[in-house]
């Protein structure tokens, strides 16, 4: 029998949806990761055997086979965790295919079950949704990392027995409310504005410029007189809050790219990054 979950794995800023599938056999009981797993993945047998067995649920006792596809790309992270516990689960637990089919899902599980946070957390639930899954099941302790990404659900889950509960309707878990407005919000006041530059007519238009055409900008001044130096950092700053509603609203996302996939339960940078020096 067969069961399959959904998640996802980073390829540079971007995650590409990952499907888990597991196999009950005979014979030993032994489990194999494959589908091109890295050391932490191949790793999540005994964390996830210990995990489903603190929660009280039961495995297969013979050969269990877990797929991650496409078995072409490397899966990276603790994060498939959860999406392989569940796989093994699914059917001894009763959780609806319907439920699975809808849901994709991330974490990094304890030896107790408890869910860790994991990185890349934006980056996945902007895959979810773009794959129409529903739900994106994540860590309860960095679940308003995802919050800010509308259209789907982000459901946050202390723990494995919660999750399994949740999926089989048993009790309910209210969405995370979307969160996009008031965080950056935050970001779209400034102690000085990009008005307040006189003179640098050059500069400031090349900086209108870009903004209007959704360019990248790069400034260079050779040395030059104090004035002249803070004059060019002035301009630089204020520029924020022109590039902030064309930063929001790109037809790709680009704010996905200030959320630090290297540190999860981090948060994000609400505002365009700019570098002066």
């Amino acid at each position: 029998m067969i069961a399959r979950t959904y998640s996802a794995t980073l390829v540079g800023v971007d995650a590409v949806e990952v499907e888990i599938e597991s196999h009950d056999g005979g014979g030993t009981p032994k489990m194999f990761i494959v589908g091109l797993p890295d050391t932490s993945v191949k790793e999540s047998r005994e964390r996830v055997t210990a995990a489903i067995s603190s929660c009280g649920f039961v495995m297969n006792d013979g050969v269990t086979t877990v797929n991650l596809a496409p078995a072409d790309l490397k899966k990276e992270g603790p994060g498939f965790d959860l999406p392989i516990a569940i796989s093994l689960i699914a059917h001894r637990t009763r959780i609806p295919i319907s439920a699975l089919g809808e849901t994709a899902m991330i974490g990094e599980l304890a030896l107790n079950g408890e869910l860790r946070p994991v990185r890349g957390l934006l980056a996945v639930a902007l895959e979810a949704r773009k794959k129409g899954r529903k739900r994106l099941l994540v860590p309860k302790r960095v679940a308003a990392e995802a919050s800010v990404v509308a259209g789907i659900d982000i459901i946050g889950v202390a723990n494995l027995r919660e999750a399994v509960d949740y999926l089989k309707n048993d009790i309910e878990i209210a969405p995370e409310p979307c969160r996009a407005t008031e965080f950056f919000a935050a970001a779209s006041h400034y102690d000085i504005d990009f008005c307040d530059v006189k003179g640098q007519g050059d500069a400031k238009r090349a900086i209108e410029v870009a903004v209007a055409g959704g360019h990248n900008i790069f400034i260079s001044f050779t040395l030059a007189p104090t004035h002249a130096i803070c004059a060019n950092t002035l301009e630089t700053e204020t520029s924020k809050g022109l590039f902030l509603p064309t930063f929001l609203h790109g037809r790709s996302d680009p704010w996905r790219f200030t959320a630090p996939p290297d540190k999860p339960g981090q948060g994000m940078v609400p505002a365009p990054q700019i570098r002066t020096g």
